[in-house]
C-alpha cells in the first residue's frame, strides 16, 4: 500500500509545482493589473470631466437661450403695454374733448338767451370752461404718455 500511495505523490507533486507561478512573477502581474486599472479609471475620469463640462456648457447655453428668449418675451409685453397705454391716452382725451365741447356748446345755447352784457360775459365764461377743460384733459394725456414712455426704459 506504500508503494502505491509514491506515485501518486509524486504525480501530485509534480502537477503543483508545474502549475505554480513564483512569487516574483504573480507580484508583477498583481501590479500590472494595478496600473492598468489605474489607468483605465484615470481615463474613465478624463472622459467623465470632458462629458460633465460639455453638458454644463450646453446647460449654459440653454439658460443663455432661455434668458433671451424670456428678455424678448418681456419686452415684447412691455412694449405692447405701452402702446396700449399710449392709444389709451389718447382715446381717453378724445373723450374728454367731446366731453368738454358739449358741455360748451350746451353752455353756448344758454348764453343766447341772455343779452347783451350777460350774454358776452356767459360766453366769455363758456369759452373760459372750454380752454380750462381742454387743458386739464391734455394734461392727464400727457402724464399718461410719460408714465407709457417710462415703461418702456
Amino acid at each position: 500500500m506504500k508503494f502505491q500511495l509514491i506515485p501518486i505523490v509524486v504525480i501530485i507533486t509534480l502537477m503543483l509545482a508545474g502549475c505554480d507561478k513564483s512569487a516574483n512573477q504573480t507580484a508583477k502581474d498583481v501590479n500590472q493589473a494595478r496600473e492598468e486599472a489605474s489607468e483605465d479609471v484615470g481615463e474613465a475620469r478624463q472622459d467623465a470631466i470632458k462629458t460633465e463640462r460639455k453638458e454644463n456648457a450646453k446647460v449654459n447655453e440653454a439658460a443663455q437661450d432661455y434668458a433671451k428668449t424670456d428678455e424678448n418675451a418681456r419686452e415684447k409685453l412691455t412694449d405692447a403695454q405701452a402702446e396700449a397705454m399710449n392709444k389709451k391716452a389718447k382715446a381717453d382725451f378724445d373723450v374728454a374733448i367731446a366731453e368738454a365741447e358739449g358741455r360748451h356748446n350746451i353752455a353756448k345755447e344758454k348764453c343766447d338767451a341772455l343779452d347783451g352784457a350777460e350774454e358776452d360775459a356767459c360766453n366769455s365764461a363758456a369759452d373760459a370752461t372750454l380752454a380750462s377743460d381742454k387743458a386739464a384733459a391734455a394734461a392727464v394725456r400727457d402724464a399718461a404718455l410719460v408714465r407709457a414712455e417710462r415703461l418702456n426704459e
